[in-house]
């Protein structure tokens, strides 16, 4: 017989009235439900099973075949939510808890609390069932509550072709049962059938007089779960061949199995579409004023959609128009960017003629003032008139270039002051040194370099650098 150890016993005795010993307790575990699915086509939730199992810790009666009109044999004091693999290779979670019961007593069954523990220890007493409540039971195919009959057209046990992603596949319509996690663990009950294929339920039990164990409420059996209302609590009991529901109402969804009842129907449709009236009447009137202002809503509706479409067709015109304002300033930034590529040639061109431009103009006022010298020897304020050249234009320094030279050649007239040369022999080439002077060489430069620039294609600078170069070395030859 087993005996409490002692941390079962420090449980157990949490809820007795006075200390229990392990001479006059009896304990067992029991495997009380899992997830797998059960002969009525449903699966308990893990959610729920979490609920379960902080109800049998708190303690729940053990009864005899679910009669919940007497008093229980023994309590649980203890669970825990477990994952194990059935025989067949799945992952299931199972709820399995621990139960007491105080030897030597007997009870309202017939059967002493030590009779029980005995066809347990012989292995005649060996199934269990619970009895338990829950809010929501969802169909496996399409999600909806089972009991929503104008939402879910499924019966379960029955096969529905739906799409998968392996294709058309033929499934079984299974009930999901307390998703949400409410609910609650009334009772475990020792039973000739247990309430899945790894525990057993009373398939024939007495709907009468039935009240729910923990409240006393009275319950109401169930024929098809189709035909409980929504908003009810179902309790149940499960059974081998399918489980015992019992609701809170005598209301039902549905007249038989599936025929409607057309009196509930309208009850139906006045609760989904808000009507009060009962009168035929006054009923066709709310529903045609109902159609009446679902037609305005969805007039407005596609008079919204109509203005949404345009707001869309606008901001794409105005998606476009920007597309075309930005291509058309990209050209124009590809037109500015080859100008200023154009301009910048045309600096470096400016830029190096002027560089030559300065050093005619050095070598102009040089020039110029050697003549100075020249014309009015040691009188002649050079770093004055250097000063003086440095304000006047290119042409005025040629003036005053000029006015040297006649005083030059008046101071000397008849006096040859130098020997021209010219040009000897066909194929002889000029030097410096045969120009009267410098003004004179540097005229035949600029006209050798333009030359040079129009039959070699370059600039006006390069040609007269390669020019003034080439006499440069002929005079130092």
């Amino acid at each position: 017989m087993p005996k409490p150890t002692a941390q079962q016993l420090e449980k157990i005795n949490k809820f007795s009235m006075v200390p229990l010993t392990e001479e006059n307790t009896y304990v067992f575990d029991d495997l009380m439900i899992d997830t797998g699915v059960t002969s009525y086509y449903s699966t308990v939730h893990e959610n729920l099973l979490r609920k379960f199992t902080k109800d049998a810790n708190r303690g729940v009666g053990l009864l005899m075949s679910h009669d919940n009109c007497k008093l229980p044999i023994g309590r649980s004091f203890d669970a825990r939510l477990v994952e194990e693999e059935t025989e067949g290779g799945d992952l299931i979670k199972s709820v399995y808890g621990s139960f007491y019961m105080d030897l030597g007593r007997n009870t309202e069954s017939g059967m002493t609390t030590d009779d029980v523990s005995k066809g347990i220890d012989a292995g005649t007493i060996f199934d269990t069932s619970i009895g338990f409540n829950a809010k929501t039971f969802e169909c496996s195919i399409c999600g909806n509550d089972i009991r929503q009959w104008w939402k879910c057209e499924h019966i379960p046990g029955r096969k529905y072709v739906v799409e998968t992603d392996q294709g058309d596949e033929a499934v079984t319509c299974l009930v999901i049962v307390g998703e949400d996690g409410e609910g609650e663990l009334l009772e475990n009950s020792l039973v000739y059938a247990g309430a899945c294929d790894r525990a057993s339920i009373v398939r024939n039990f007495s709907t009468e007089s039935v009240k729910e164990f923990d409240k006393g409420t009275n319950l109401y059996v169930v024929d098809n779960i189709k035909n409980v209302p929504l908003e009810s609590i179902i309790s149940m009991y499960y059974s081998k061949d399918g489980p015992v529901f019992f609701t809170d109402t005598p209301e039902r969804n549905m007249k038989g199995s599936e025929e409607l009842d057309f009196k509930q129907f309208l009850e139906q449709i006045k609760s989904v579409f808000g009507l009060q009236s009962d009168k035929p009447e006054e009923f066709v009137a709310s529903l045609k004023k109902y159609k009446s202002d679902v037609d305005v809503q969805l007039s407005d509706l596609n008079t919204k959609v109509g203005e949404y479409e345009a707001k869309i067709s606008e901001h794409e015109t105005s998606v476009t128009e920007l597309t075309d304002s930005k291509i058309d300033l990209e050209k124009s930034i590809e037109a500015k960017n080859a100008t200023i590529a154009e301009l910048t040639t045309e600096n470096e061109k400016l830029t190096e003629k002027a560089g030559l431009a300065d050093t005619y103009r050095s070598d102009l006022t040089t020039s110029t003032l050697e003549l100075g010298v020249r014309a009015q020897g040691n009188a002649f304020n050079k770093a004055m008139y250097e000063r003086f050249l440095g304000t006047l234009s290119i042409d005025e320094i040629k003036e005053v270039a000029q006015g040297f030279e006649k005083e030059v050649k008046s101071k000397f007239e008849g006096t040859k002051i130098s020997t021209t040369r010219v040009k000897g022999e066909k194929g002889q080439n000029l030097t410096k040194e045969d120009f009267e002077d410098e003004q004179e060489f540097r005229d035949h430069v600029a006209a050798e370099a333009a030359k040079y620039a129009t039959e070699n294609k370059v600039s006006i600078g390069e040609a007269t650098k390669i020019v003034y170069a080439q006499l440069k070395e002929r005079n130092e030859e």
